[in-house]
């Protein structure tokens, strides 16, 4: 069976998986957005239960885990290279509020983004955790 590379991700040629395909895209191009796992879903065709059975089958994650984790690591990506502030930082990838963004940062690299931020002055090459 071919696979498919995707930022990342390999996803397996089947059928479900251009859903898949098209489920990551739809986030790549509307992470910043406030943008649910129902609008995901509609946009690529297919209900939100089918759209987790082939996610969590394909990528090995939920689609909302996915969003999760792309938006942090585009966060990162925003605060190694730009001058923005956390606040904007946090608009910029789809959370509309700074403090909830903060909490899910924390969760997922285990460190506040003012943390982070710090760390990376201290230590540039340190945008790769």
């Amino acid at each position: 069976m071919a696979s498919i590379s995707l930022i990342g991700l390999s996803v397996a040629s089947n059928s479900s998986s251009q859903y898949v395909i098209n489920a990551i895209k739809y986030i790549q191009f509307n992470y910043s957005h406030d943008i649910s796992i129902d609008d995901i879903a509609k946009a690529v065709g297919v209900s939100r239960s089918h759209l987790y059975r082939v996610f969590m089958s394909n990528v090995g994650q939920s689609p909302i885990d996915y969003l999760t984790g792309y938006r942090i690591s585009e966060a990162c990506s925003l605060l190694k290279n730009t001058g923005l502030s956390i606040a904007e930082i946090a608009v910029s990838v789809g959370f509309f509020d700074q403090f909830y963004f903060s909490r899910v940062f924390k969760k997922v690299k285990g460190v506040p983004p003012s943390k982070y931020l710090a760390a990376l002055e201290k230590d540039p090459q340190l945008g790769l955790i």
